[in-house]
């Protein structure tokens, strides 16, 4: 069985693994040995990706599980501060050679070859673990919170790697704080409420219907596009449709992926963090890193913009620490010149609005309505241009935005239509929802537990038959596994 077999959207996850490992689970709840099963199977369900991939994920939880106590025992001196910022070190570099290296190395060939240096520079190849990214945030935020005071380290080994490995959460988050998610892990497990059950499987339909249902079709919208934005075979309004498909389809993928991962969590008694709030209703860049990946947001807020300064040390200051923490929040994501410049583009749109104040203009109290529609519109289009930057190639990205503005080559109307109808179809289930969820100032998901049963089940029979009639008949697999 390969990795890709085991993805949330798979019949052998649904219908086999899931399963077993719930039997498994409630079997061994009330003992001893119950996070023995769950640390097992998460490690199994890594596994499929390769049995190489558990070296580097062993290696971490072992590292910071020592580090960790270590620095607790110190408590204070220059010893404990070179342990922890040795152990922040070797987990960035274990980070940067994984996902960095082979990025760098054949980028500097291509410089030597430009430059004629006449020398050619190894290309290395390195495997990339999937979830690096995000298991790698969860060990450095538990050695941080014990450095800073903040959490006592755990004593049983197998409870903090049942933390790090939890298979919901392990592959593309969301990022899990140590002070959540341990003592959830450590605690008895109480017997699973009939509501707990309801609104896990809920959770579960919702995500897989989200992923199959919507952003599969819209990436099928993408991938009709992007030959339209190739050099030299542009097509004027192309590259805005790109954006649109692709705002839709990274939106579905993400939070559909969340949505599913808080559900599974549900039915082994544990809560996961929310990931999503209605994103595309900011009015503001903060506004919408408030509601876009919050457990990300959070953690470089936390570990990363605040030890920067924050907004303790001027004007200046503070807008050079949104830009550096935007800058390595796109730099996470992955090696690509297209991360670097999302990044940077969400650091300036924190900057420039931060400096114009264009929010607090936009949407103040004592505004009329139409003020704070202008806002939500300008921001989503802001950050549809940052989707092209962050989904488009290096040779794409010129072709894509010369597109949005030149139509000296005419317009294809019969493909403009066959692709807008596609995006209306798709945009029109999530638009509603997404609505809904922001009157109530909730997900959509959340609003489940107050509806009558009798809407709950149109809702599951409207779900089964856009799965079965528009779902998409290829599994893929979820955006965010890359990083």
């Amino acid at each position: 069985m390969n990795f890709g077999s085991l993805t949330f959207n798979s019949y052998e996850f649904v219908f086999v693994f899931l399963p077993v490992v719930l039997c498994g689970y409630w079997l061994l709840r009330t003992t001893r040995f119950v996070n023995y099963w769950l640390a097992g199977a998460s490690l199994f369900f890594y596994a499929t990706c390769g049995l190489v991939y558990l070296l580097p994920l062993l290696f971490t939880c072992i590292l910071d599980y020592f580090v960790g106590a270590q620095i607790y025992h110190l408590k204070q001196g220059r010893l404990r501060k070179q342990i922890f910022v040795a152990s922040v070190a070797i987990q960035i570099a274990i980070l940067s050679v994984c996902k960095y290296l082979g990025w760098i190395s054949s980028n500097a060939n291509d410089f030597a070859s430009w430059a004629g240096l006449g020398m050619a520079i190894p290309v290395v190849t390195m495997i990339l673990p999937p979830g690096i990214s995000f298991y790698t945030f969860h060990t450095i935020s538990y050695t941080a919170d014990i450095y800073r005071g903040k959490f006592a380290p755990h004593n049983k080994l197998i409870d903090y790697i049942t933390f790090v490995a939890f298979f919901p959460q392990l592959v593309a988050g969301p990022i899990a704080r140590a002070s959540d998610l341990l003592p959830q892990i450590a605690a008895k497990r109480p017997r699973i409420t009939w509501a707990q059950a309801e609104t896990g499987t809920w959770l579960i339909c919702w995500g897989l219907f989200k992923k199959i249902a919507l952003a599969d079709n819209f990436a099928h919208l993408v991938a009709l596009i992007e030959p339209r934005i190739q050099p030299g075979n542009i097509t004027g309004g192309a590259g805005i449709l790109f954006a649109y498909a692709f705002a839709g389809q990274i939106y579905c993928d993400f939070s559909a992926y969340t949505d599913i991962a808080r559900g599974v969590a549900k039915l082994f008694n544990i809560e996961l963090t929310r990931n999503f709030l209605t994103p595309y209703f900011a009015v503001s860049p903060s506004d919408f890193w408030r509601r876009w990946h919050i457990s990300l947001s959070t953690w470089l807020r936390d570990y990363l913009y605040i030890p920067l300064g924050g907004e303790r040390h001027g004007r200046l200051r503070t807008l050079r620490n949104l830009a550096i923490t935007m800058f390595l929040g796109g730099l996470w994501h992955g090696a690509g010149i297209g991360f670097v410049i999302w990044g940077l583009f969400h650091g300036l749109l924190l900057v420039v609005y931060r400096i114009c104040r264009i929010d607090a203009f936009l949407s103040a109290p004592d505004r009329a309505r139409a003020s704070k529609v202008i806002a939500v519109f300008l921001m989503f289009h802001l950050v549809c241009i940052g989707w092209i930057f962050f989904r488009a190639t290096p040779t794409e990205l010129i072709p894509a935005f010369r597109s949005i503005v030149d139509y000296s080559a005419g317009l294809d109307w019969n493909f403009i239509t066959l692709i807008a109808w596609g995006l209306a179809i798709y945009s029109m289930p999530l638009a509603v929802t997404e609505y809904m969820g922001y009157r109530h100032k909730a997900e959509f998901v959340d609003l489940y537990a107050n509806w009558h049963w009798l809407v709950k089940a149109m809702v599951y029979v409207g779900i089964f038959y856009a799965v079965v009639l528009f779902g998409a008949r290829k599994q893929s697999e979820f955006i965010y596994f890359q990083f």
